[in-house]
């Protein structure tokens, strides 16, 4: 395997160079390297490991990427810290202009930025936002609190209870 231009552990690789070398990059984040995970709840204990590999796509650089790791997120049932493995590919392509964006790149995703200057922790939080689950809960029966709903208690009090009643003229 080739190293990049610039060292291996650089923030920004040129991805042009890197495509025509075909060049594979392994990067290791934790969560002081992703503010916006942080924002979007992440908690300390999230590290995300991220593996690309570089190619020619035409006049364009392609990158297949999978990002894993765990994120530690709050469950929003019971408040309590939850655990969430990550493993997700994905398949990208750097276009020069916006009208590249409408072209066809099969399964490859364009993504408009400049291909000299690629960072790597910006790829890493985008692909680490996308991935976060749309609502972070254990499983049922894992959580730390009884989520089964409550039972129906003789003192409570309905004020809209007999509305179906009313509005049928009764």
């Amino acid at each position: 395997m080739s190293r990049p231009p610039g060292g291996q552990l650089e923030r920004y690789v040129d991805a042009t160079q890197c495509a025509h070398a075909e060049i594979e990059l392994a990067r290791d984040f934790t969560l002081d390297a992703l503010p916006r995970l942080r924002e979007a709840g992440a908690r300390e204990r999230t590290a995300l490991q991220m593996r690309l590999r570089f190619a020619r796509m035409a006049q364009n650089s392609a990158i297949d990427g999978i990002l894993s790791g765990e994120l530690e997120l709050v469950c929003q049932r019971c408040l309590l810290s939850l655990r969430v493995p990550l493993q997700e590919c994905f398949k990208l392509v750097i276009v020069a202009n916006e009208s590249a964006l409408a072209q066809d790149f099969m399964e490859y995703e364009p993504i408009l930025i400049d291909p000299t200057k690629l960072d790597l922790q910006w790829l890493a939080e985008e692909q680490g936002l996308l991935a976060l689950p749309l609502v972070a809960r254990d499983e049922p029966g894992q959580c730390g609190t009884d989520t089964a709903l409550p039972r129906e208690d003789a003192g409570t009090q309905r004020p809209f209870g007999n509305l179906r009643d009313v509005m049928r003229g009764r």
